[in-house]
């Protein structure tokens, strides 16, 4: 018990000092493939898992789409680098991380980088949002993609508390201020509140499908109901260029980019002292910290869910 406690506490020292080196001091980059007198090089990044700032882990950890971001950061900045493969296996996360990560994209492309993007077994939702912003696309075979929409998840218990006889009785300073509270009744007026921020940010999400895509809005709209889609019908659907492996889709961003050979390296972001401190204690699923996201208080999704209902 004391050594848990003294790593417990050391645990909460690194959160409370940021769990080290920042994320650019930890990443490294490993050779992939390389060839005589390249004229360049292609970074291969990877996001595997929910698209969530942060892991919610013991020690505070910087999650997903910082790991991610800064990847992309290094490649755009690096002057070797003259493409960047973004491999991405996720049912897609909150709406900011997504958009974040379209941000970051179109932001390469500006500092001309040619950015593909593979989509791995799942690539949904929030991974659709991001792959949009690349000049190219490209699947596996079995990939599953689609579930273009938005969702703001939440579960209500009021009917169970009133039959025990629990009742809420908090103090709020407006009527819209409990919002989705699971103790309460579902209040008609806060449906339409929260329904118009899902349309205006399903709007966001059509609109950029077919800009990135340059396909015509109603015909990304007939696919965004949120829907999954097979890898061929996301090509026939215009979501998706190519159909093959991680070598297809890298020798067809080196002939892309047209200047020649070209050497491959892998981004890889080492765990922090305070990563390694978690997982000794037991690191959290990433998918529990992704349910204790949505559930711990009402917000927008680009995200491959079971929950919610079409209203």
């Amino acid at each position: 018990m004391v050594g848990l406690a003294f790593l417990g506490a050391i645990g909460f020292m690194l959160a409370a000092a940021g769990g080290g080196p920042g994320l650019s001091a930890r990443l490294r980059e490993v050779p992939h493939r390389q060839v005589e007198g390249a004229a360049g090089r292609i970074a291969w990044l990877e996001l595997h898992g929910p698209m969530v700032a942060g892991d919610m882990g013991f020690a505070g950890g910087a999650g997903i789409t910082q790991d991610t971001l800064a990847m992309l950061e290094r490649a755009v900045d690096d002057p070797t680098i003259k493409g960047i493969l973004l491999h991405l296996d996720t049912p897609g996360g909150s709406v900011t991380d997504a958009d974040r990560i379209h941000s970051a994209i179109t932001k390469a492309r500006a500092k001309s980088k040619t950015v593909f993007v593979l989509m791995d077994d799942l690539c949904a939702s929030g991974g659709v949002y991001a792959a949009v912003a690349a000049q190219e696309i490209w699947a596996l075979p079995t990939t599953v993609t689609g579930s273009i929409g938005v969702i703001i998840a939440a579960l209500n218990a009021s009917k169970l508390l009133e039959k025990i006889g629990i009742e809420d009785t908090s103090i709020t300073s407006g009527p819209n201020k409990a919002m989705l509270s699971p103790t309460r009744p579902v209040d008609p007026e806060h449906t339409r509140i929260l329904q118009g921020v899902v349309d205006a940010m399903y709007e966001r999400f059509v609109t950029l499908v077919a800009q990135g895509r340059n396909l015509p809005t109603e015909k990304v709209r007939a696919l965004a109901d949120g829907r999954i889609l097979t890898a061929e019908q996301a090509v026939s659907g215009g979501l998706v260029d190519h159909i093959g492996d991680a070598d297809a889709a890298l020798d067809a961003l080196q002939t892309d980019i047209g200047q020649g050979s070209l050497d491959i390296v892998r981004y890889e972001v080492e765990p922090s002292l305070a990563d390694l401190l978690r997982a000794t204690l037991g690191r959290p699923d990433p998918q529990a910290a992704l349910f204790a996201q949505i559930f711990g208080a009402p917000r927008a999704m680009y995200l491959f869910s079971t929950f919610g209902s079409a209203r």
